[in-house]
């Protein structure tokens, strides 16, 4: 016959177990959601594209820092091998 003390450490042990289960669980959906968030890497062509833009979008206003921008993603593409 089991005391009631045994009844009781028998379920506060189901009860964390359980809890152990949900708290698992909790932790998967969340590394599968950080996941999907997550963007995917940028590739050196598209980093070099993304420079080139944004000088684009600065010439009228701060020509010398466009001019450094684009001598960057030359770099870049250059040393990844791509042809501009």
């Amino acid at each position: 016959m089991k005391t009631s003390a045994s009844n009781s450490a028998t379920s506060f042990s189901l009860a964390l177990t359980a809890l152990n289960a949900f708290n698992q669980g909790y932790q998967y959906a969340v590394a599968q959601l950080a996941s999907v968030m997550r963007p995917r890497a940028e590739s050196p062509a598209e980093a070099a594209n993304r420079l080139r833009l944004w000088a684009d979008g600065c010439y009228m206003s701060r020509p010398g820092y466009a001019a450094d921008l684009r001598a960057a993603a030359d770099r870049s593409d250059h040393h990844a091998g791509n042809k501009y």
